[in-house]
């Protein structure tokens, strides 16, 4: 029955074009037998052939990924599984006038709290510290809290360093510092007075460390808090510092001329984040889409706008 009626359709349409009119198959949409070798059919005939061009145009078409990411003109792209590692290296300028901080405890003075430790020189208030030559802002923190891999030799280097946070005439030392998960932080006190170690952190819960003169604790964070967290002394009050956690290595913290570096980091588009006490954030929370080369610096330079300094 099927071959009866392809053979009338067949007929029809030769009777159509022999009178000058358009065939009906030439718009027709023919849905083939599935009983039909359709691939037996092509292979041999005019089917295969026109499809052949067809075949050879996309095949020189340039993949995707073999286009410049300086000649798209959409944002960039989501962070892909890392091909090989270079390094993030930069400098955060404060944009705009140095401000005058008033000192935290003035030297000899009596009243403060335990005087003849706290008192035995200047306090000066490191919520932002500029180097007048370069303008470089000192402790600010520059990290990648979702790296799209983790180079192992970059978790080796950071683990077997030993980060110590100490208690010096009544100063945190250091001011900032960045801590891996699992990692150890030996928390110790050079002071002949005692203090507190309040660390304010969210995913590890709250830590309050009481130390003695010269007593000794560690503390191993489990998670990481994704933001810097506040570390303050209750006996002392004018005492703070932050503490970054993440789970991966790549993070920085500024020097005294504003640098910083990172190694090992993922090739390929990464968020970086950077944050400063008195500014907080200057990319957005999430980070800044930063293109790391392969095998290769990459220099990214951040400023503090000094408009937007807050000092508590």
């Amino acid at each position: 029955m099927k071959s009866y009626l392809l053979s009338g359709i067949v007929i029809g349409s030769f009777l159509l074009s022999g009178c000058g009119g358009p065939s009906p198959l030439d718009n027709a949409v023919v849905v083939p037998d599935p009983s039909v070798d359709m691939a037996r059919i092509q292979s041999s005939g005019k089917s295969a052939d026109k499809a052949a061009p067809v075949a050879s145009t996309e095949a020189a078409m340039p993949p995707a990924a073999a286009v410049p990411a300086a000649a798209a003109s959409a944002p960039a792209a989501v962070p892909t599984v890392s091909d090989g590692f270079g390094t993030l290296k930069g400098k955060v300028v404060l944009e705009g006038g140095k401000p005058t901080l008033k000192l935290l405890v003035t030297k000899g003075d009596a009243g403060v709290k335990d005087p003849t430790v706290c008192a035995v020189s200047n306090v000066v208030n490191e919520a932002i510290e500029v180097d007048d030559a370069s303008k470089g802002v000192k402790n600010v923190l520059v990290y990648i809290p979702k790296p799209t891999s983790v180079n192992p030799e970059a978790v080796k280097a950071l683990m077997s360093a030993k980060i110590v946070f100490d208690q010096k005439n009544c100063v945190f030392k250091p001011h900032v510092l960045g801590l891996m998960k699992g990692q150890t932080l030996d928390i110790t006190s050079s002071d002949s007075v005692g203090h507190n170690v309040n660390a304010k952190m969210r995913t590890n819960g709250a830590s309050n460390n009481l130390l003695s003169p010269g007593a000794k604790s560690t503390f191993v964070p489990k998670a990481s808090e994704g933001r810097p967290s506040e570390v303050t002394c209750d006996i002392h009050p004018w005492m703070k510092a932050y503490w970054l956690i993440l789970d991966n290595p790549y993070f920085a913290i500024t020097d005294s001329k504003g640098e910083f570096e990172i190694k090992m980091v993922p090739a390929g588009t990464q968020k970086v984040v950077v944050w400063q006490e008195a500014v907080q954030y200057l990319t957005p929370p999430v980070g800044m889409d930063v293109l790391i080369a392969k095998d290769a610096v990459t220099q990214q330079d951040f400023k503090v706008d000094a408009t937007k300094i807050k000092i508590n």
